[in-house]
């Protein structure tokens, strides 16, 4: 027989008819009555006759992924886990059935009517300070951290579990949340869990005012609360749904790791963490490298144009090499000349200063320049500097796939003029915004090597701006 989640999880997770404005019109929207009772596999309706009016068997449903999740969800052994072993490990998997594995059916099934991710953090605690700590459970609608997780291996640690859902992740930057107003969220330890909305909202007071529960206490340990989380999870699911026509295209992944070849960015609440193997970090070989790079970003602190870092960049021995920077943007280009001239006065701007300190960047390229909306005046950043160096050097045998046969001197070094002539070559791929005369002018010159960058400044195209 067919298996019938797909039709199932379209019954249950209609979108609701209005979108969530406020943190506290969220608990009406948990607590609505579910489409459809949930399917089972096992008769466990007949087996514990308080389930009886919120689930069903039947021989089409029976052997569909989705009841076998909910039998599973329901059984003895979830119990039988979490309590009394204190351990946080074992506390991961309950959790998990009760919520993760029903969001990764839901997932599958609607495929791209419902556009969420998910991920754990199974980072070692003790490896980093409180404030890097991801929660222990995320998961991403389009890219907006709309629900969140903290669990704890015991039960007398539950406070400690809320008390991380409110210092984790709760600051509503919009460049991470756009409109939306609220986080919803659970804290769990030991058999317990709760289900609450953090409320972003400008006026929702101190910490305390601002976490709303939206279910009372539950236990992972008794059946007719298993019951009841699992509606929980629903209905957070369709308000995910809901929401999820109303979040801009832009945003910045609160908590997510993103991995660009061997590089991998994690977006904090107030600082990014970029982190490369050692044995992929441009020169790692050289021994003073890390100390190259500890100079050219101490050097751009303070400056505009040019990404701002929290902590000086390290490198473990037989580790990753990191860096924490503060500045935080959008992968946004410009979309008219006029942006194109604001873009190209914030690169320049920050390529004198580092000029000023013998630095090159040499990997001058849209993906590396960042669109920073709280900005007031030089709104574009120049980031990555892993592959800088110094002017001068001889780069023949160190070629970036960027580069064309004019990039280095004759005799094969990468000087400040590369640095702006690569500048050039990217903006000829806007040659559909170059409108005006000086606009081609100042293409023309930069790639011809006339211009240094503070002369680029003088120039008439953005010398007004």
């Amino acid at each position: 027989m067919a298996d019938q989640t797909d039709q199932i999880c379209n019954q249950l997770l209609q979108p609701f008819e209005t979108i969530p404005n406020k943190a506290r019109e969220l608990s009406t929207l948990i607590k609505a009555d579910l489409l459809c009772k949930l399917p089972v596999a096992g008769g466990e309706e007949t087996k514990f006759p308080i389930l009886k009016d919120f689930i069903y068997t039947s021989e089409e449903v029976r052997r569909s992924t989705i009841a076998m999740q909910i039998s599973y969800a329901l059984s003895d052994p979830i119990g039988d886990a979490v309590i009394g072993t204190g351990s946080e490990d074992m506390m991961h998997s309950s959790v998990d059935a009760l919520i993760r594995f029903l969001l990764q059916i839901f997932v599958k099934a609607l495929g791209g009517r419902l556009p969420i991710e998910f991920d754990r953090n199974r980072a070692d605690p003790k490896s980093t300070t409180k404030g890097r700590d991801r929660p222990d459970f995320l998961c991403w609608t389009r890219e907006v951290l709309l629900f969140k997780g903290e669990e704890k291996g015991d039960a007398k640690d539950f406070d400690l579990a809320v008390e991380e859902l409110q210092s984790k992740f709760n600051v509503f930057d919009p460049m991470c949340f756009g409109d939306i107003p609220f986080m919803i969220c659970y804290a769990a330890a030991g058999p317990k869990i709760c289900f609450y909305a953090i409320d972003g909202s400008p006026d929702a007071g101190n910490q305390l005012d601002r976490l709303i529960p939206l279910t009372n206490m539950l236990k992972m340990d008794h059946r007719r609360d298993r019951v009841t989380i699992l509606h929980t999870v629903i209905n957070i699911t369709r308000i995910m749904l809901t929401v999820s026509t109303k979040i801009p295209n832009n945003i910045i992944p609160l908590g997510k790791r993103r991995k660009t070849g061997e590089t991998t960015i994690t977006f904090f609440d107030d600082f990014v963490e970029k982190k490369i193997p050692r044995n992929h970090l441009p020169y790692a070989n050289d021994d003073t490298r890390i100390h190259f790079l500890v100079r050219m970003y101490k050097h751009a602190k303070g400056y505009s144009g040019l990404v701002q870092i929290k902590d000086e960049p390290i490198l473990k021995r037989r580790g990753s090499y990191k860096v924490f920077m503060t500045t935080r943007g959008l992968n946004i280009l410009p979309k008219n000349e006029g942006e194109l001239k604001a873009m190209s006065k914030s690169i320049i701007t920050g390529l004198v200063r580092l000029h000023r300190g013998n630095f090159v960047h040499r990997d001058i390229r849209t993906p590396n320049i960042l669109y920073v909306p709280y900005e007031k005046n030089f709104k574009y950043v120049l980031i990555d500097f892993e592959h800088g160096g110094y002017n001068g050097e001889n780069m023949s045998d160190e070629w970036l796939n960027c580069w064309d046969d004019k990039t280095l001197t004759n005799t094969g070094q990468y000087t400040f003029l590369s640095d702006m002539y690569q500048f050039g070559k990217m903006l000829e791929g806007f040659d559909n915004m170059l409108m005006s005369v000086e606009g081609n002018d100042f293409v023309t010159n930069l790639k011809a090597k006339k211009l240094n960058a503070q002369k680029a400044l003088q120039h008439a195209w953005i010398k007004g701006l």
